[in-house]
C-alpha cells in the first residue's frame, strides 16, 4: 500500500477523489462535531431558508432573512444584519457517538442567535447541511458493509467452487447464474417486499444490507471462481496438498491472496453501486425511514417536485454527494485497477514522428534487402517511486537482414533483444516510444497505424514466443486457433478447408494425426508440441520473415535440438528469413549466418556465426563465449565462468560503453562516450562490425 499511495501521487484525479473520499468519512465519523445541528432540529417559520453563510467585513458570518411570501417561501435578505459564526464555539449540546456529553461544534452560531445554514433548510427548517452530514453514517457505511458481506459471500462460494469443481462447482455456479439471469432492482424490490413494512430504522438498516450482500456475490463469486480453478494447478498448491494441508485453509491462506489485488479493486468499484441501490430504495419509500435519515430519505422527501427544485436549487446538495462519492470511488478504482494491473495501463506520451515519412515505399534495395533497421530507439514510460521517468530499452539499432538470411541475437537479459523485434511488428505496448527507421522491403513501418500494419503482421511477418504454454487460449482447441488464423486473411474460408490446411501444416512441422489433433486443447500437448503448432500457425498466412523469441528457453535439450532442426528445415523449404533470439550464443550459432550480440540497448558485434565464435573481437562477446558450458566440462574439474557485475540499467545508462563497469580490459577512455560501430573487413571479406575503443587497435 506504501507503493500505492507513491503511485496515486502520479494520477491527480484519483489523488483528489481519495483525499475527499477520506475526508468524507472523517466528517461521518464526527458527525455530531461537524454539524451545527441535530438531523431533527427544527427552526419555525424558516422552510426552505436559503443558504445564508456571507463574508461581512472580511469574516464569515450568518446573514439574517425575512419571509417575504409565506405561501412560496420567498425570502429577503436583511442588510447589515448578521450573526458571527464561531469555530469550535458552543452550540446545541449533542452525544459523541451516542456516549461522549459535549456541546462544541466545528462552527455554529451561539444558541439564541440566528442560525446558520450552510446549505440552506427544508421544509421543517432543519438545517440540510446537518441532515447530510448525519445521513452520511447510513448511506457511506451501507456500501462498506454490504460489500464486505457480499466479498465474503463471493470469496466462500467462488473459492469452493473453483478448488473442489464437480458438483460443488456446478450447484454454486447454476444458482449463481439463476440469480443473475433476474434484474438486480426487480430482485431487491422482491426481497424487500418480503420484510415487515413498519421496521424500526435500524432494522431496515439490517435488513437493506443483507439484501444488497445476498443480490451481490454472484457476479464477483465467478471471477474468484476462475482465478481459483487456474491457480490450484499451481505447484504451491499441489505442495500445500501433498502435504495434508486441509482445504478450507488451502483456499483462504494460498490461493485467496493470490487475487487480493482483484479483490480491493472489486471493493473500490462496489461500494458506490450499494450506496447508489440503498439511495434508490429509500427513495422508493423501502430504505430508511423517519427519525433516521440518509441520503436517498433526504432525496425522497425534499425533492417531490419540479417546481421545489426550481424555487429551491439547494435541496439537491444531497445528489451532489451521492454523485461526488460515486465518481470519486470510481477513479480511485481506476487507480487501483491500474496499479494492481500494470500491463494495462497506459502513460500518456506525445509520439515523435520518425525522420521519414511512415508507410513510404523506398525503391532504393527494395529487391536486395528484406529488412532495414537504422537507428531504432525505444524508450518506455514507466514509474519509479513517486516519479515517472524514461527506460531507455533501445539506444540506435541498426541491421539489415537479406531474403532467406538466418540472424541470430544474443546477449544477456535487458540487452533489448526481445524490444527490437516487437518493434518490427509494431507489438510494443502503449506506453513505448520508438523512432528511428524499420523499412521492410523498403516500406516503412515506424508510424504505420494498426490497418496498414495488419498488412504484415502475420502475413509477412510471423512470430514465435519464449514460453508456448502462455501462448494459447486454454479454452480454445487447436481447430479454432488455426481457424481464427485463417479468417485473418481469407475472410470466406470454411471450417473444412481450415481444418485441411492446419493439419498439412501440423505434418509440415512434425506432429503426425494432424486432423485429429485439431480437437484438442493446449493442456493436452507437450511443450515442445506446443511450440510445433506455434510455428505452423506463424507459417500458415505465408509469413516471409519467422522472430523467434527464444523458442527453446523452456524446452529440455532434446526437444531444443529439435526445435531448431526444424527452423533449419522449413527456411531450406520455403526460403524462410528468421531472427533467432536466445541466450546460448552456441545454440545460435548453430542455426544463423550472422550472430548480432546486444548489450545495453546497443549493438556491440556483428559478424557471421563462424567469426563470432571462432575469432570474438569484443569483450562482452569474448566473456559470453567463456560463460557457456562446453561439452565434456564438468565442475570438479573447472569452475563455469561467470561475468562479474550487474547488468546495465536502462533507465540510468552509463555514459560511455554500457560494458565498460564489467569490463576487465576497459580504461578512462571507454567511460567518457559510446564508442562508435565500426566496419571491419577480414580476409575473407566478411564483413564485421563492432563497437569498442580498445578493439580498434588491434
Amino acid at each position: 500500500m506504501k507503493k500505492f499511495f507513491n503511485y496515486i501521487k502520479t494520477r491527480p484525479v484519483a489523488l483528489i477523489s481519495l483525499l475527499c473520499l477520506v475526508l468524507l468519512y472523517f466528517v461521518m465519523v464526527f458527525a455530531e462535531f461537524f454539524a451545527p445541528y441535530s438531523p431533527n432540529t427544527s427552526f419555525a417559520n424558516k422552510s426552505y431558508h436559503p443558504p445564508n453563510v456571507r463574508f461581512y467585513h472580511g469574516i464569515l458570518q450568518a446573514q439574517e432573512c425575512r419571509v417575504k411570501n409565506s405561501v412560496s417561501w420567498e425570502y429577503v435578505r436583511v442588510k447589515d444584519l448578521y450573526s458571527s459564526i464561531k469555530f469550535f464555539g458552543k452550540g446545541e449540546p449533542y452525544l459523541l457517538w451516542g456516549i461522549i456529553p459535549a456541546e462544541r461544534h466545528f462552527f455554529t452560531t451561539s444558541v439564541g442567535e440566528y442560525p446558520v445554514f450552510l446549505m440552506g433548510a427544508d421544509n421543517l427548517g432543519r438545517c440540510l447541511f446537518s441532515r447530510i452530514v448525519y445521513g452520511s453514517r447510513v448511506s457511506l457505511t451501507i456500501g462498506f458493509v454490504a460489500t464486505f458481506i457480499s466479498l465474503a459471500l463471493a470469496g466462500l462460494a467462488g473459492g469452493f467452487a473453483g478448488f473442489f469443481g464437480g458438483i460443488t462447482d456446478w450447484t454454486i455456479m447454476r444458482t449463481a447464474e439463476f440469480l443473475m439471469l433476474i434484474p438486480t432492482l426487480y430482485l431487491i424490490l422482491f426481497l424487500r417486499s418480503l420484510m415487515a413494512s413498519n421496521m424500526d430504522p435500524g432494522q431496515s438498516y439490517m435488513m437493506i444490507t443483507i439484501i444488497l450482500s445476498l443480490v451481490g456475490w454472484p457476479g464477483s463469486a465467478r471471477t474468484i471462481r476462475g482465478m481459483v480453478h487456474s491457480i490450484k494447478r499451481e505447484e504451491f498448491v499441489l505442495n500445500a496438498k501433498l502435504e495434508m494441508i486441509p482445504s478450507v485453509t488451502i483456499v483462504f491462506r494460498h490461493i485467496i491472496p493470490q487475487i487480493a489485488s482483484i479483490l480491493i479493486v472489486s471493493v473500490a468499484l462496489s461500494i458506490p453501486g450499494f450506496i447508489m441501490t440503498e439511495t434508490v430504495l429509500s427513495y422508493l419509500g423501502l430504505g430508511i425511514t423517519d427519525p433516521a435519515v440518509s441520503w436517498g430519505s433526504l432525496i425522497k422527501r425534499d425533492l417531490s417536485t419540479i417546481a421545489n427544485l426550481r424555487a429551491f436549487p439547494w435541496l439537491l446538495s444531497p445528489v451532489w454527494f451521492l454523485l461526488f462519492v460515486t465518481l470519486g470511488f470510481n477513479f480511485v478504482g481506476d487507480a487501483l485497477r491500474d496499479f494492481y494491473d500494470p500491463y494495462h495501463t497506459v502513460f500518456s506520451r506525445r509520439k515523435k514522428k520518425s525522420k521519414g515519412q511512415s508507410g513510404v515505399l523506398s525503391t532504393e534495395n527494395a529487391n536486395k534487402t528484406l529488412l532495414e533497421v537504422n537507428d531504432l530507439k525505444v524508450d518506455f514510460s514507466v514509474l519509479r517511486g513517486k516519479e515517472l521517468i524514461s527506460v531507455y530499452a533501445v539506444r540506435g539499432l541498426s541491421f539489415t537482414m537479406q531474403k532467406g538470411e538466418a540472424l541470430g541475437i544474443v546477449g544477456e537479459s535487458g540487452s533489448g533483444k526481445s524490444v527490437s523485434t516487437l518493434a518490427i511488428p509494431g507489438l510494443l505496448p502503449g506506453n513505448a516510444l520508438s523512432s528511428g527507421s524499420i523499412r521492410y522491403e523498403g516500406r516503412e513501418l515506424i508510424n504505420l497505424d494498426t490497418n496498414a500494419l495488419r498488412e504484415y503482421r502475420g502475413k509477412k511477418i510471423g512470430m514465435i514466443f519464449q514460453e508456448p504454454g502462455r501462448s494459447y487460449d486454454p479454452l480454445q482447441n487447436m481447430g479454432s486457433v488455426f481457424l481464427e488464423t485463417f479468417r485473418n486473411s481469407e475472410k470466406e474460408i470454411t471450417k473444412e478447408e481450415s481444418s485441411r490446411r492446419a493439419a498439412g501444416l501440423l505434418e509440415e512441422v512434425g506432429l503426425s494425426n494432424g486432423m485429429e489433433r485439431l480437437s484438442n486443447f493446449p493442456h493436452q500437448f507437450s511443450g515442445g508440441q506446443l511450440q510445433r503448432i506455434g510455428i505452423a500457425l506463424a507459417l500458415a498466412q505465408g509469413c516471409e520473415l519467422l522472430i523467434a523469441d527464444e523458442p527453446t528457453t523452456a524446452l529440455d535439450l532434446t526437444i531444443q535440438k529439435q526445435i531448431v532442426e526444424l527452423l533449419k528445415t522449413l527456411r531450406r523449404a520455403r526460403n524462410l528469413s528468421i531472427i533467432f533470439i536466445s541466450h546460448d550464443i552456441d545454440l545460435v550459432a548453430e542455426i544463423s549466418d550472422r550472430i548480432l550480440v546486444m548489450y545495453g540497448g546497443l549493438a556491440m558485434e556483428s559478424a557471421s556465426a563462424q567469426e563470432i565464435i571462432n575469432n570474438p573481437r569484443h569483450p562482452y562477446t569474448t566473456a559470453l563465449l567463456a560463460a557457456s558450458p562446453r561439452f565434456g566440462s564438468h565442475y570438479s574439474k573447472e569452475r563455469l565462468l561467470t561475468i562479474p557485475g550487474k547488468v546495465s540499467d536502462p533507465a540510468n545508462p552509463e555514459s560511455g560503453c554500457p560494458f565498460a563497469p564489467r569490463c576487465t580490459k576497459a580504461t578512462p577512455a571507454c567511460t567518457q562516450e559510446i564508442p562508435k560501430l565500426r566496419q571491419e573487413s577480414s580476409a575473407n571479406e566478411q564483413v564485421r562490425e563492432l563497437r569498442c575503443i580498445i578493439s580498434y587497435a588491434k
